[in-house]
C-alpha cells in the first residue's frame, strides 16, 4: 500500500486551521523573551476558552482584565488568523500610541513566522505599521488611537488594545464603529485605568449586555499557578517612588474582581470611598422639578441656608452647578446641575431657586465664566452675594483657599455631615482624587467631573459667614473684579 503524500495530510491540517480558530491555536507558538521560556506552544488556559467562544459567537466583545493573562497574544493570533485565512479581510489594531501599536503587530508577525510552513502564506508589505497578504488580498494595520484613526477603512475586525488608556477613545470609537456595522467585529480589551473612572471603556463594560456587548472579566488569579503568595510577592517587589504607589499599582494591574477593578482607587481618592458609598443610601428623586431646578426638601421657616455655584461654559463640557445646603443638617435641599446652561442663564435660574429659600448667602466661584455669572446675579439684584473682600465678589480659589475648600469638605464627608440626594452629583465625589502626578493636587480624574463637589464645598464654606454680614454685599453695584 502506498502511503498518501504528506501534502494531503498538510492540506487537511490547513483546512482545519482555516475553519476553526480554536484548532488554529493548537498550531500557534509564541515568544517569551528572556527571562521567559523563549519559543513555547500557546497555552490555552481555561479563562481563554471563554474568550475564544465569545470571538466565535459575538460581534462586540469587551474584556476587562489583569496583567499578563494571555489576552494580548490571543488577540494577536486572532488578528493573524482573520487576515491570512479570510479573503479581503481588513484588520485594524488600535493602541494608545504608535510605538505600542507596532508592538501588537509584531506579535502577529512573530506568530506567523513560528507557524508550520504549510500554514503560512506569502507576506507582501511588511512594515512597523502594516502586514499584507497578497494571496488573500488582506492586511493587518496597526494604528495609534487618534480621533480619526481607521475612519476611512471598512474593517472586518477592529481590536482596541488597552482601550482604557487611549487618550482619544471616544472620538476614535466614533470613527471606527461604523466601519464594522456592516457585519464586522469590534474587540476592546484593557487593564483598568484608575485615573480615568468615567471612561468610555468602563461605560461599555458596565452597560453590557444591554448594549449588545459581551463583557468578560479576567482577574489576576485566572492564570494557573498564581495564588495569594504569588500576589504578595508581586506587591512586595513594587518599588516605592515619588510617582509610583504600590497599592495603586496593584489596584490597576492585578484586580481580583470586576468590582475591584472598576471601584475608585482607595489610594488616591480624595473622599473616603466607604463614606461616599454609604451616602448612596440617601440619594433620591426630587420631590419637585421646576425646569432645571430640583427640589429635595422644601423651604422651612426658621431654617438657615447657604449656597454655592461652580460655573461652566454651558457648551456641554463640564457641569454648571448651584446647590443650596441646610446649615444645621448639611442636607443639599435643592440644586441645579446641567451641562448646557450658559453663565448668564445659570445666574438667572439660580436666582429663581435661591428665592425659594429666602435668598441665602451665595458664593459663586470667581473664575473666567464665574465673573459673568456674578455680573448677571448683580444685574438681577440678588441681595446676598459673597464678598471675599470689600467690593471683590465671589470665591477666589488659590493655593490657600483650595486647601481650605477641599480639606474641610473631605472632613465633612468622612464625618457624614453632608447629605447629597442627587445621585449624579454624589457620583462626582468618587471622581475627585489627590493627583499623584501633580503633587497631590485635588481635582477630578481625567475624563471625570468635580463641579458638583466644588459647588457643595463653596456652600459649606459659607456656613462660616451666614450669621454675619462683613463679607456679604447688600448693594448691587458691580464693584471691582480683581
Amino acid at each position: 500500500m502506498i502511503e498518501a503524500p504528506t501534502f494531503t495530510s498538510r492540506g487537511i491540517e490547513r483546512a482545519i486551521a482555516v475553519n476553526s480558530f480554536a484548532d488554529f491555536l493548537e498550531r500557534v507558538k509564541i515568544l517569551e523573551p528572556p527571562p521567559g521560556r523563549g519559543v513555547i506552544q500557546f497555552e490555552l488556559w481555561p479563562h481563554l476558552v471563554e474568550v475564544i467562544d465569545a470571538l466565535d459567537s459575538e460581534r462586540l466583545v469587551v474584556i476587562l482584565k489583569a496583567r499578563q493573562v494571555g489576552v494580548s497574544w490571543l488577540l494577536a493570533a486572532y488578528a493573524l488568523w482573520t487576515a491570512i485565512y479570510h479573503k479581503g479581510a481588513v484588520v485594524l489594531e488600535l493602541s494608545q500610541s504608535e510605538k505600542v501599536s507596532a508592538v501588537l503587530l509584531d506579535k502577529c508577525r512573530t506568530i506567523h513566522s513560528l507557524l508550520p510552513k504549510h500554514l503560512q502564506t506569502d507576506v507582501g508589505l511588511d512594515s512597523a505599521t502594516e502586514m499584507s497578504f497578497p494571496q488573500y488580498h488582506s492586511k493587518i494595520v496597526a494604528l495609534p488611537s487618534t480621533e480619526r484613526a481607521g475612519r476611512s477603512e471598512t474593517a472586518t475586525l477592529v481590536i482596541q488594545d488597552e482601550a482604557d488608556y487611549h487618550d482619544h477613545l471616544d472620538a476614535n470609537y466614533t470613527a471606527v464603529k461604523p466601519t464594522i456595522d456592516a457585519g464586522g467585529q469590534l474587540l476592546m480589551a484593557s487593564t483598568v485605568n484608575k485615573l480615568r473612572p468615567a471612561s468610555l471603556f468602563k461605560e461599555i463594560w458596565r452597560g453590557a449586555p444591554s448594549n449588545e456587548y459581551k463583557a468578560i472579566f479576567i482577574g489576576w488569579d485566572a492564570r494557573p499557578s498564581r495564588d495569594a503568595a504569588w500576589l504578595e510577592k508581586i506587591r512586595a517587589n513594587v518599588p516605592v517612588t515619588e510617582k509610583l504607589n504600590p497599592e495603586l499599582y496593584m489596584e490597576q494591574e492585578y484586580p481580583g474582581t470586576a468590582n475591584e477593578a472598576l471601584a475608585p482607587s482607595r489610594v488616591i481618592a480624595a473622599f473616603d470611598p466607604d463614606a461616599v458609598k454609604g451616602m448612596q443610601d440617601d440619594t433620591r428623586e426630587p420631590v419637585e422639578k421646576i425646569g432645571v431646578i430640583s427640589i429635595y426638601q422644601k423651604y422651612t421657616v426658621g431654617k438657615r441656608y447657604v449656597a454655592g455655584t461652580d460655573t461652566t461654559h454651558g457648551t456641554g463640557g463640564d457641569y454648571a452647578v448651584t446647590v443650596i445646603i441646610d446649615i444645621r443638617t448639611g442636607y443639599v435641599v435643592a440644586d441645579i446641575c446641567d451641562k448646557v446652561l450658559a453663565p448668564e442663564i445659570l445666574a438667572g435660574e439660580s436666582v429663581k431657586m435661591l428665592a425659594l429659600y429666602d435668598n441665602p448667602l451665595w458664593a459663586i466661584e470667581y473664575n473666567d465664566w464665574g465673573i459673568v455669572t456674578i455680573r448677571k446675579a448683580q444685574e438681577l439684584e440678588y441681595p446676598r452675594i459673597y464678598e471675599r473682600s470689600k467690593d471683590k465678589y465671589g470665591w477666589h480659589t488659590n493655593a490657600s483657599t483650595r486647601y481650605t475648600l477641599w480639606g474641610e469638605l473631605i472632613e465633612a464627608v468622612a464625618s457624614r455631615l453632608i447629605t447629597v440626594p442627587n445621585k449624579l452629583g454624589l457620583a462626582q465625589f468618587e471622581s475627585v482624587i489627590k493627583n499623584p502626578d501633580k503633587d497631590g493636587r485635588i481635582e477630578a480624574m481625567s475624563g471625570a467631573y468635580d463641579d458638583y463637589p466644588t459647588a457643595v464645598g463653596l456652600a459649606w464654606q459659607m456656613r462660616k459667614e451666614a450669621y454675619g454680614y462683613s463679607n456679604v454685599t447688600e448693594i448691587h453695584s458691580f464693584g471691582e473684579f480683581a
